[in-house]
């Protein structure tokens, strides 16, 4: 019975040290994201999260196609921040208006016309 204890505690002790660390390294890599998308040196677009929107569906479609974004606050807006050129602006656009939306009764919204912050 001892080994069986002493097993246990050494797997729990075991999983908690790895899943530590796996969380440490994951925040440190976020930072290190958020950090570059914020610097006045990486060309970034702006795009306002329609009301009743998740941004994850947003980001996770960027991140499908190979753009960098994350969540930010522009003004007095909740935006998805993306890092792209001038050239990949109307890409952007595309995958922007090609990301299906639905109501809270299921019903898909239909896709309008993306604009971002700096067009306004």
């Amino acid at each position: 019975m001892a080994p069986a204890i002493l097993l246990l505690v050494v797997l729990v002790v075991g999983g908690s040290i790895a899943i530590s660390l796996f969380l440490r390294s994951w925040v440190r890599e976020e930072s290190r994201r958020e950090a570059h998308l914020k610097d006045p040196r990486t060309h970034t677009i702006a795009y306002a999260i329609p009301n009743g929107m998740d941004p994850v569906t947003l980001e996770t479609a960027l991140a499908l196609a190979g753009f960098s974004s994350g969540h930010d606050r522009v003004g007095m807006t909740d935006c998805i921040r993306i890092e792209c050129d001038e050239t990949q602006r109307d890409r952007v656009r595309s995958i922007l208006e090609d990301v299906s939306t639905t109501t809270y009764d299921g019903s898909l919204l239909p896709a309008g016309h993306v604009v971002f912050e700096d067009e306004r």
